[in-house]
């Protein structure tokens, strides 16, 4: 009984690390939609270094989570976690510079975790509505595409709707969650479909 609570507990730290570094790598593009409106015309060389860095930041995770998969237990998830918390500052740190705004303070971090993670809470199913949104059909229309469109266009219009609403973007004004919310959820619905109907 210990140990099937042990693995249960150790399974559930690995999937929270999962889920950790999948919404940074969201953070990682939102950041260089934002670098590519603001840099690319007008400091080119600047943008190149910035795109450079967060393809940097995205190998990290990358090589992250494979830890993660290849973690045989408890201790080798810490120490995973660890790595991931020191690479997460850093990314911190550079995004303030990229933003002009001052460093968060820990732990209290706006990330889409805070989103994802509510809709569970709220009792989200995988077949069912979540939400204000209740079909896949309003999904699309929300982010503004026909139904039908693929996972790439799906993805785009989610960055770029995000990108609006996100805080950073808008001087830490955080009064755009609503929408934010909004548009996490009609992506998650629609991704959620296409996995569905690629399976079937």
């Amino acid at each position: 009984m210990a140990d099937r609570e042990g693995l249960k507990k150790f399974l559930e730290k690995k999937n929270s690390l999962k889920r950790r570094i999948l919404e940074l790598n969201e953070t990682l593009h939102l950041d260089l939609a934002f670098a590519f409106e603001r840099l690319f015309e007008a400091r080119a060389y600047t943008y190149f270094a910035t795109e450079e860095k967060l393809r940097d930041f995205e190998a990290l995770f990358e090589k992250i989570a494979i830890q993660v998969d290849e973690a045989a237990d408890t201790g080798d998830l810490t120490r995973v976690a660890e790595r991931l918390a020191y690479v997460e500052e850093r990314l911190d740190e550079f995004e303030s510079r990229l933003y002009n705004r001052p460093r968060r303070k820990r732990p209290r971090r706006f990330n889409f975790t805070d989103f994802f993670s509510q809709f569970s809470r709220n009792g989200e199913s995988a077949s069912g509505a979540i939400g204000e949104i209740g079909s896949v059909s309003e999904a699309y229309q929300v982010l503004g595409l026909e139904e039908g469109s693929g996972l790439a266009q799906v993805t785009a219009a989610f960055r770029r709707f995000a990108k609006s609403y996100h805080p950073d973007a808008r001087g830490g004004d955080r009064s755009a969650e609503t929408q934010l919310r909004k548009i996490v959820e009609a992506y998650q619905l629609i991704k959620q479909h296409l996995t569905d109907s690629k399976n079937f």
